[in-house]
């Protein structure tokens, strides 16, 4: 069960739930339910508030509404009306059931009101990234990289945070700050398979501007996706990267088995993971 629940705190500091496509999303919900409801005793109080907050997300982007409820319902029995996860659950029901304007309005009055004099920082801090989420539609990409900043100043060890500013970063074409904020989720989370195959990415991306430093960003690019699929064998991304450095790096038992790995993928994953993998065997 280790590395199951290693698997899920993964995904949920990412996020990476919140943009695989709709069939992985759906397995990845029934997978998470059957986890949690078979009770692992190794897992703590916050890991199993934030694996069941991930629950709950999952069953609103399922369309399982009446689920959500229940889990929503079924929190607040356990840890009471005051539960940092209830504040951001509760603005989620309001997104679905009103509209982004009244969670807005809800989560604002939380941060100016009792949040603002309370000393429960892990409340302050999820409804404080719950509200910048909402706001980011109509946020340029320097503000929301901006506000992300400020936010993590004040909560320096909270990987979701440095995960979302690489993604800012990286969309920037600013790869090196991209990294470094990688790798500052990999010191909070070293066993995240998700953002290794991303730091891995990013090195990749700056190994192909900075000419001067090819080799040793690719050599870095490599290790981290090694690392990746270390921790995760099946997982797509992270065997893509390790093809495509093996081959600029002229590795060619790497780049073998890496082909075979997404062979495997193309004959045994789901229907994404395959495209992705013939795509990659392709272009080899």
């Amino acid at each position: 069960m280790e590395i199951l629940k290693d698997r899920y705190l993964a995904i949920y500091s990412t996020k990476y739930y919140t943009v695989a496509p709709a069939h992985e999303v759906a397995s990845l919900w029934d997978q998470l339910k059957t986890y949690l409801g078979a009770g692992d005793p190794t897992l703590s109080e916050l890991d199993y508030m934030s694996l069941t907050h991930m629950l709950f997300d999952l069953s609103i982007f399922n369309r399982k509404d009446i689920e959500a409820e229940s889990l929503f319902k079924t929190f607040q029995d356990r840890f009471g009306s005051n539960s940092p996860y209830l504040h951001v659950m509760q603005a989620t029901l309001l997104q679905v059931n009103k509209g982004d304007n009244d969670a807005e309005e809800y989560l604002t009055k939380l941060l100016s009101g009792a949040l603002e004099y309370e000393t429960d920082i892990i409340d302050y801090l999820l409804v404080s990234k719950k509200l910048l989420s909402i706001r980011r539609k109509s946020l340029t990409k320097e503000k929301y990289l901006t506000q992300l900043l400020d936010l993590v100043e004040k909560f320096p060890v909270d990987g979701e945070l440095w995960y979302a500013i690489a993604q800012e970063y990286a969309s920037l074409g600013q790869f090196e700050q991209a990294a470094f904020s990688l790798e500052e989720v990999l010191c909070i989370a070293p066993f995240n398979y998700v953002a290794f195959a991303q730091l891995s990415e990013v090195l990749y991306c700056r190994a192909l501007r900075e000419r001067k430093d090819k080799a040793s960003l690719l050599q870095q690019s490599l290790n981290n996706a090694l690392r990746s699929v270390e921790l995760s064998e099946t997982f797509v991304k992270g065997w893509a990267f390790v093809a495509v450095t093996a081959k600029e790096l002229s590795k060619a038992k790497l780049l073998n088995l890496s082909k075979k790995k997404l062979r495997e993928i193309m004959t045994g994953g789901n229907d994404t993971d395959k495209a992705t993998a013939k795509k990659i065997l392709e272009n080899l």
